[in-house]
């Protein structure tokens, strides 16, 4: 579950610990699971709730503030445990939704022989996140992460696509469908950086077979899109071959070839810019939003 063992002498367990390893191990049996599956499926369940507890916990700090340790912890103690019971039940609803959603999802693919499914893969990254960050302070800072995260999750939500995960200043999104993944991309870039005051973004998309392992997914895709965000200027989107073939029929798009390309970790490439169909050959720099210098 990604906490540190305990020492055999060390009373840290309760009879609710006892009633979970019951339960996993009768769901492990029935599923007739080995124990790489079981500790993976452990892991994965883990790091899920830890996130979840961790962004929960954020907000319990903002809305108990107290001079007095002692009657802050008291009082954050006393409103986790009154959302206790409404947060339980929307964690099993969420759980569930996604479940059928993610077993649809799987029904309408074919895996290759290897495993591996075709997908397409992006990283949308905000430009010149590293000067601004440098310039707010730590609640402005948490603003814009939070006007990030909401405005991308929107997007690729809408698109039909999947977060698969954020790093900081980065989303990384996936589709089974390379038009999805491109509307995407473009969205992002139309919507995400131009509202609610962020940087510029730019985005790169690569499309091929991958694995999924534990929530995440790797593949050759994965490197190449990470390492074409890299190059992509602000507020462009790069596509590799694979993405453009699969789209050059789709009056949706058109693409510029930029030539080649070499990638640390992957060597030539022939990236593609993407653009909306009918648009202009060119756009206006975006302003970066103003940063208020930390006072003091």
């Amino acid at each position: 579950m990604g906490f540190p063992v305990v020492p055999e002498d060390e009373p840290a367990f309760t009879d609710a610990d006892i009633e979970a390893v019951r339960l996993a191990t009768m769901l492990f049996e029935r599923a007739d699971m080995d124990r790489t599956i079981v500790l993976q499926q452990a892991r994965s369940m883990g790091q899920a709730a830890a996130r979840i507890a961790a962004s929960h916990q954020d907000v319990i700090a903002e809305l108990v503030v107290d001079d007095d340790p002692t009657r802050e912890a008291e009082e954050a103690l006393s409103l986790a445990e009154e959302a206790l019971p409404a947060l339980d039940h929307l964690l099993v609803y969420m759980y569930r939704r996604h479940l059928a959603a993610a077993t649809e999802q799987r029904l309408l693919i074919t895996p290759s022989e290897e495993g591996g499914v075709d997908m397409s893969v992006g990283f949308a990254d905000l430009s010149g996140f590293t000067a601004i960050s440098q310039e707010l302070d730590v609640r402005e800072l948490a603003e814009l992460i939070d006007r990030f995260n909401a405005a991308t999750t929107d997007v690729v939500a809408q698109a039909g696509g999947r977060i698969i995960k954020t790093i900081g200043d980065e989303v990384m999104f996936a589709s089974h469908e390379p038009g999805a993944a491109a509307e995407i991309a473009l969205s992002l870039i139309d919507e995400a950086s131009e509202a609610n005051g962020l940087p510029p973004l730019k985005v790169g998309v690569a499309t091929g077979a991958i694995i999924a392992r534990e929530g995440d997914i790797f593949g050759p895709p994965v490197n190449l899109a990470n390492r074409l965000v890299t190059t992509a200027r602000p507020e462009s989107a790069l596509v590799d071959e694979a993405t453009m073939e699969a789209l050059s029929d789709d009056g949706r798009f058109q693409f510029t070839p930029l030539g080649k390309r070499t990638l640390k970790g992957i060597g030539a490439v022939h990236p593609f810019r993407l653009r909306s169909a009918g648009s202009a050959s060119s756009r206006p720099a975006a302003r970066r939003p103003a940063a208020r210098r930390r006072s003091g």
